[in-house]
Formats: structure tokens, C-alpha cells, sequence
């Protein structure tokens, strides 16, 4: 089952879950399926906010009770770099612009846990960005849905063209080859 049919067929209960543990996706997705009218716009931002809060928390508290151990991760020496330079700049507002910076929203609550921003200023730092992230990514959702219903009946066209491309240009390589392997027998046979 896809993502946006758990949100149609779960509404506002998918769209807490997908915010808090897969993030803007869901949230983009839940403003298409406001659009729709499966549940009022308000709602989906405040839910995807509260999921959003509740999935950064979770890993924020990683930070704080495992954080050596993500500080040695993968993922955190990639994005790690980055999430310092926005931290010296903005301090713990960098919460906000993690939201935003493709890639550093998880190791950012790490980050901050691992570096021991005291639990209610994250809370309210955090809740901000939730609120502002939820809107601007439900509200992206909401503004381009009556765009998509539009660009999916253009992409199955295309689908069909390349679909059609495809099975012209494996019949050209089949004919070619063929051709080219008759050629080799001759020749082969020229020189016996």
C-alpha cells in the first residue's frame, strides 16, 4: 500500500505517523489529500506538526542518551559538518533551517541532544519550526494537487511514448544484430 492511499484511507492518524517518522513527504502528500477534501487543511497542519514535534523528540533523545555512538555514525560524519557550521552560526535556531537544508533534520536533533540544548528550549525551538515546516510543506502539497491530477494524466502519456520508444528501439537492436551476425557468417565463410 502507497503513502498516499494510507492517508486517504487513515486521514489524520497516517498523517501523524508519516510526519514523525518519514517527515515532509507525508506532510506534501497530506496537502494534497486536504485538497481533495478527505480532512480540512487546518487539521493536516496541526497534526503533521504535532507528528513532526513528536519524531524530532524521539530523535533528540537519541542524542542525549546515545549520542557518542551516532557521532561515530555514517550519517552524522556525513551531514555532521554542515550541522556545525549552521550551529556556530544560528545557535539552536539552526532547528529551524534543519527543516529546510535537505538531509540534516535527524542528525540536527541528534545534534543538538548530543550537545545538551536543555529539553524545554528544544521543545519550544523545535515546536516553532514543527509549525512553520508542517504549513510550508502541507501548504506546497495543497497549492500543486489540482497541478498534479493534470501532470499524472501527461506522465502515463509519456510512460506510453517510451513504452512504445522502448519496444521500436529493441526491435532496431534485434534487427541489427541479426543483420550483423549474417554478415559475420558470410565473411566467415568467404574465408573458408
Amino acid at each position: 500500500m502507497h503513502i498516499q492511499e494510507l492517508l486517504i484511507r487513515y486521514g489524520l492518524v497516517a498523517v501523524l505517523i508519516g510526519s514523525a517518522f518519514e517527515g515532509d513527504f507525508s506532510l506534501i502528500l497530506a496537502g494534497v489529500v486536504a485538497h481533495l477534501g478527505i480532512f480540512p487543511f487546518t487539521e493536516a497542519v496541526a497534526v503533521g506538526a504535532v507528528g513532526s514535534l513528536v519524531g524530532d523528540s524521539i530523535w533528540y533523545g537519541f542524542g542525549r542518551f546515545r549520542g557518542p555512538r551516532f557521532k561515530e555514525g555514517k550519517l552524522y560524519r556525513r551531514v555532521g559538518p554542515t550541522i556545525d557550521r549552521l550551529a556556530r552560526r544560528l545557535g539552536p535556531w539552526e532547528l529551524l533551517a534543519a527543516r529546510f537544508v535537505y538531509g540534516t533534520k535527524a542528525a540536527s536533533m541528534v545534534f543538538w541532544g548530543l550537545h545538551g540544548l536543555t529539553l524545554p528550549r528544544f521543545l519550544i525551538i523545535d515546536a516553532i519550526g514543527c509549525v512553520i515546516g508542517s504549513f510550508v510543506f502541507t501548504g506546497v502539497g495543497y497549492l500543486v494537487s489540482g497541478s498534479a491530477t493534470v501532470l499524472l494524466g501527461k506522465v502515463r502519456r509519456l510512460q506510453l511514448w517510451l513504452l512504445g520508444a522502448v519496444i521500436v528501439g529493441a526491435v532496431v537492436v534485434y534487427l541489427i544484430n541479426r543483420t550483423a551476425k549474417h554478415e559475420l557468417h558470410l565473411d566467415e565463410r568467404e574465408q573458408d
